[in-house]
């Protein structure tokens, strides 16, 4: 893996365990046994370090996303089960680094805008349902499922029943 997806991984995970505050160049340095200095020689400043994660976290929901839809298709419940599931189990720490992301104030307008499409696309939920009030409600939906689900540390949150009960109100299943 290459050194800089190596520094996002760690970074990601500083923010998750300790929050933002916590994300500093020598931490991830410690963090990986790496000689003082490295993570500052591929990221110079702190800004560049939380782009990096930034980065990290939307490309991984890219792949993530459309590996579950290339196995189910555009079914849209089994699609969005099956991608929350693997977001809460496999992808927790970057949901926690995102949201202590989302919520700093010091995060500029264009990354606070990278990090809340990162995860649901508002624009393809309104081309999958043909309808934008349907697409942004199952958005907001999904979001909240998975803004519980942090809430609740590592308790299991139920994501299909509110789907299918979104979905079938909506007329879209």
């Amino acid at each position: 893996m290459e050194r800089r997806t190596v520094i996002a991984d760690a970074a990601i995970d500083v923010i998750a365990d300790s929050g933002l505050r916590a994300l500093t160049h020598r931490g991830i340095d410690s963090a990986l046994d790496f000689p003082a200095g490295s993570t500052s020689y591929y990221f110079r400043t702190k800004s560049d370090l939380m782009s990096a994660v930034i980065d990290r976290i939307a490309d991984s929901s890219r792949v993530s996303f459309d590996g579950v839809s290339a196995q189910l298709g555009r079914e849209p419940v089994e699609v969005t089960v099956r991608y929350l599931e693997h977001l809460l189990v496999e992808r927790r720490n970057q949901l926690r680094a995102r949201h202590s992301l989302l919520i700093d104030p010091s995060i500029d307008t264009e990354a606070r805008a990278r990090l809340d499409g990162c995860l649901f696309s508002v624009d393809g939920a309104v081309e999958l349902f043909g309808d934008r009030a349907v697409g942004q409600g199952y958005v907001a939906l999904c979001e909240g499922l998975v803004l519980a689900s942090l809430g609740r540390g590592s308790g299991h949150v139920e994501v299909r029943a509110p789907i299918v009960t979104y979905l079938t109100g909506a007329g879209k299943v």
